[in-house]
């Protein structure tokens, strides 16, 4: 599917990351795990790995937190939200996970950069905006590579195409998300961005001025239309005085003669 090309290697990572909880005995939401990453990878059956998810994510909602529990948690999120893409169905996406995270803070780093790369993909950051703020904000004194990683997400997908520039400008001096020479580079593509963008709307402006020049009664198009009306108000004007004075015959071949030009003068 075209919405998940970004996403897929994200999800498949996380899979393999975590399989290994599987070899350390078989508690349910374990081997749910397991049946839906078969379902997702070798079956290719969206809908029973998403189902296989939820019943899992269930049953660790019901039993006491862990770190083992938290990991398969992720693991299950993770896939549900690939079977979601594959099955075109992104804009459940956010809603749906945000069911089992109540806060931004909750949100693993892996989730948080799959969610950004597929709104990103489908054209729709303004959907990530506030999340991904909310997310940055809760790490921001704790900030590690998978912060800087979803820093970078959060500046380059989501505050560009949306035009929040002042915003980008400070995130891309921030020391603590990138290096000297990062800086510089995420500088370079907020202005080259905001150039793009503003050439673009001047583009626009210029384009909506000259349809309006067009169609204003004083354009080209209408200032035709009224010249031709005129030119046959006056033909008319004189084929009524010239039949009063003139035979029948001739005020015929007069008719005749008028109705040539109207037709040259109107196709």
């Amino acid at each position: 599917m075209a919405v998940t090309e970004n996403v897929s290697s994200c999800s498949l990572s996380a899979m393999w990351d975590w399989s290994h909880l599987s070899l350390s005995g078989t508690p349910p939401a374990v081997t749910l795990l397991d049946a839906a990453t078969d379902l997702l990878v070798l079956e290719r059956n969206f809908p029973g790995a998403l189902e296989m998810c939820e019943r899992g994510l269930q049953i660790i909602s019901t039993e006491p937190g862990e770190r083992r529990n938290n990991q398969v948690k992720a693991s299950l999120v993770v896939i549900a939200i690939q079977a979601l893409a594959e099955m075109e169905r992104w804009r459940e996406v956010l809603p749906w996970m945000l069911q089992y995270y109540q806060s931004p803070q909750e949100i693993p780093h892996n989730i948080m950069e799959m969610c950004l790369l597929l709104y990103s993909r489908v054209k729709q950051p303004h959907v990530m905006l506030e999340l991904s703020r909310d997310w940055l904000r809760g790490q921001v004194t704790r900030p590690s590579l998978q912060y800087k990683r979803v820093a970078e997400l959060h500046l380059l997908n989501i505050l560009l195409p949306l035009g929040h520039f002042s915003e980008a400008e400070d995130l891309a001096v921030d020391p603590r998300v990138f290096t000297k020479q990062q800086q510089e580079a995420a500088l370079t593509a907020v202005r080259e961005e905001k150039r793009r963008q503003e050439e673009k709307e001047a583009a626009q402006i210029e384009s909506e001025q000259q349809n309006q020049r067009t169609l204003s009664p004083s354009g080209n198009v209408r200032g035709k239309y009224l010249q031709v009306a005129r030119l046959l108000y006056r033909a008319l004007s004189a084929a009524v005085t010239w039949t009063r004075r003139i035979p029948l015959r001739n005020t015929l071949l007069a008719l005749l003669l008028l109705s040539v030009i109207i037709l040259r003068l109107d196709p």
